[in-house]
């Protein structure tokens, strides 16, 4: 009785922290991954909320989840036992996980886990893949040692060591999936549909102008004003508006008459209006000292030299000459990856910790 009222909390608080063990763990492994495709030499770690990634734990599941079930099965067929049934499932994932996640990074989505361009691409870089599947085996093995000290291993070292092993393996194969990512950027795609070019709008062809009526041509056109009115039963007879047409001579203007009256007698003077004044108005200038002339602040006039590097695109991300380098494990310099990497780790401790708890006070184990 005493161990079904430890172990159903326990069991609670470990669904909880596994879960935002896995929000973090998704947020920062798609963070070092991204930050690396696009070529950038240091991770750029952003601030947004950690909810604002919640889709990222089941696009993760998604992708790994189509390799990680077969690869179980695998083992469970092999007859896989001890260490064995654990190097089966990775080495699955080892060869199969990179397509899929090049997939996704390449296709018109992101839910996308096979692509053919994907293997096209690795295909015109044959070193640079092998380059990766062979690095990618010590964080792979630091991934599986670590899960083995969390979940599988007794004793606090096993645990404290197994969760610095599962972050920072998974912080590194981030790395070297990404660097894998940015350097296949520079190839292109056979299976890509080549566009076409514009084709212009062909013109359509003139149209024949109709058979000319040869009695309109001998009675000449006619104005509409010329011609019978149509009778409505509304508005009654209705004729149509004439028509003029550019060649049409203008007509002459009459001349208009204008009446004079014949008289000796002078023409009267008019009065001068009271209120028209003839004197110019005087404009004078402000007293005192004039105002300054407003200048817009030199921040808006001068860009600042950050501002420069984006308009010229300085720093554009260049092809690598050397893909697999120590520019690698630049990203281990940072002071953010030490500080996300132990947050990570102490909720790894927490999520271990009450697996242990459950797993020591199983009422189903019969222990």
């Amino acid at each position: 009785m005493a161990a079904a009222i430890i172990f159903v909390p326990a069991l609670a608080g470990a669904a909880v922290l596994g879960f935002v063990f896995a929000l973090f763990a998704a947020n920062h492994y798609l963070t070092v991954m991204q930050s690396t495709a696009a070529g950038a030499k240091q991770v750029v770690w952003g601030d947004e909320p950690i909810l604002d990634g919640f889709w990222k734990v089941f696009y993760l599941l998604w992708l790994a989840g189509l390799w990680a079930g077969p690869a179980v099965l695998a083992s469970r067929v092999a007859g896989a036992t001890g260490l064995t049934s654990y190097l089966v499932p990775l080495a699955l994932v080892w060869l199969c996980y990179p397509v899929s996640q090049l997939s996704s990074l390449c296709g018109t989505s992101v839910w996308i886990p096979l692509h053919p361009a994907v293997f096209d691409r690795l295909s015109q870089k044959p070193g640079v893949a092998l380059g990766f599947f062979v690095l990618s085996v010590v964080p792979l093995a630091m991934v599986g040692l670590g899960f083995y000290g969390v979940f599988r291993a007794t004793g606090m070292p096993w645990l404290v060591g197994g969760c610095l092993l599962l972050v920072f393996g998974l912080y590194g194969y981030a790395r070297l999936l990404g660097r894998l990512a940015f350097a296949l950027m520079f190839t292109k795609s056979r299976f890509a549909r080549r566009k076409k070019k514009d084709e212009r709008d062909e013109l359509p062809p003139l149209q024949t102008p109709p058979p000319a009526d040869p009695v309109a041509e001998e009675e000449g056109f006619r104005q509409p004003s010329d011609l019978p009115p149509i009778e409505t039963p509304d508005e009654g007879p209705l004729t149509g508006y004439d028509v003029k047409f550019l060649d049409d001579k203008p007509k002459p203007k009459k001349k208009r008459v204008r009446a004079e009256v014949a008289t000796d007698e002078p023409a009267p003077r008019r009065r001068p209006d009271p209120d028209d004044d003839d004197t110019p108005y005087d404009v004078n200038l402000p007293e005192g000292d004039p105002l300054p002339e407003e200048r817009l602040p030199e921040s808006v006039v001068k860009p600042r030299d950050d501002e420069m590097k984006l308009l010229d695109r300085s720093d554009a991300p260049r092809k690598p000459k050397v893909v697999w380098s120590a520019e690698v494990l630049t990203f281990l310099a940072q002071q953010e990856t030490y500080a996300n990497g132990l947050l990570l780790s102490l909720i790894g401790l927490g999520f271990g910790g009450m697996v242990r708890i459950c797993r020591e006070f199983n009422p189903a184990a019969g222990g």
